[in-house]
């Protein structure tokens, strides 16, 4: 170990400390990325000669290395990683924000400004099809106007680990409120999701049958054994089609989903008909444990028989686990 002169960089040039992960490894490097500061001529090798966005950083990643890409910020959105749709596809390579660990992080990745962007060009935002990785502290917002459904983050990879990671895609009326757009999709397996936040709550999402988190693709993927903990998922819908969680086919999950302590809120003018849409699976358990949800009407209403809400039986209709209404004596 090499400590330098400064005291904050260790490993070769890597920052170490409580939320960080060092590069570990025979061959592992850090890469880092400065939206606004860097360009992508740099070698990325320290923040002073940061590259500029995410995929040039990328490209620099070798698979399976245990590279990390550090995204740095200025506290607000000028330093926002202006980038393209990305396929993150080798394994054992991270990515992990240096900035304040907030909702909505400033170490933000988001499409260019300009209200002619292609939405579609843009979903999924990301891809992550490589396992193995953290993500940690980023957030990736998709905010262009136009009607065409949107997906924020698709998981099609498997035991990857999401902390602190902010997901808000369909953040303007046109996109919101087209069916299919989802802030999540998950058709990998044994993934864990902690203490994210995966919607918005800014944007009235209209009464299309969209979802903060998508299980499977329609086709014979089975997302199973994901974990989801202490996550919270806003909505804000002025329709009752809407929904926090779906699986819409036999195919789309397998064995279990796991949902520990999160909260669902919905605070629009309409109330969700039901906050989990689970239609005609059979081979795949969805559970919720210690989760509370307000803004729907049930929490499902649909194959109870493989939704399961701690503490309670479920039924047809159901509103245990609902936020309520405080009283005092």
């Amino acid at each position: 170990m090499t400590m330098y002169k400064d005291g904050v960089y260790q490993f070769g040039g890597v920052p170490i400390g409580s939320g960080m992960l060092p590069a570990m490894g025979k061959e592992s490097k850090a890469i880092f990325v400065h939206g606004s500061l860097g360009g992508d001529g740099n070698n990325g090798r320290k923040p002073g000669t940061a590259v500029k966005t995410l995929t040039r950083a990328y490209a620099l990643c070798t698979d399976g290395a245990g590279d990390v890409v550090y995204i740095l910020n200025d506290g607000s959105t000028a330093a926002t990683v202006r980038d393209e749709a990305l396929v993150w596809a080798k394994d054992n390579c991270h990515i992990i924000g240096l900035g304040a660990p907030s909702i909505n992080q400033r170490c933000r990745i988001a499409p260019p400004t300009a209200s002619a962007v292609d939405v579609a060009a843009y979903t999924p935002y990301l891809t992550l099809s490589a396992s193995g990785c953290v993500i940690s502290n980023v957030s990736w917002f998709q905010g262009q106007s136009a009607d065409v459904a949107s997906v924020g983050v698709k998981v099609t990879g498997s035991r990857n680990y999401v902390s602190n990671v902010s997901i808000t895609t369909g953040a303007s009326a046109n996109t919101a409120g087209q069916a299919l757009t989802y802030q999540l999709q998950v058709t990998g397996s044994e993934n864990v999701f902690e203490k994210c936040w995966i919607g918005q709550n800014t944007v009235n999402r209209g009464n299309a049958a969209s979802s903060n988190v998508a299980f499977g693709s329609g086709a014979a993927d089975y997302a199973e054994r994901n974990v989801f903990r202490d996550c919270i998922f806003p909505a804000k819908c002025s329709g009752a089609a809407p929904t926090y969680i779906c699986a819409k086919a036999q195919n789309d999950v397998g064995t279990f989903n796991i949902f520990d302590n999160c909260n669902f809120i919905n605070t629009g003018a309409s109330a969700m008909t039901q906050g989990v849409l689970w239609a005609g699976i059979t081979s795949g358990y969805l559970f919720l444990k210690d989760c509370a949800f307000y803004g729907l009407t049930d929490i499902t209403t649909s194959s109870v028989a493989y939704v399961k809400f701690s503490g309670s039986a479920l039924g047809s209709v159901n509103d245990s686990g609902m936020y309520g209404t405080a009283t005092t004596s």
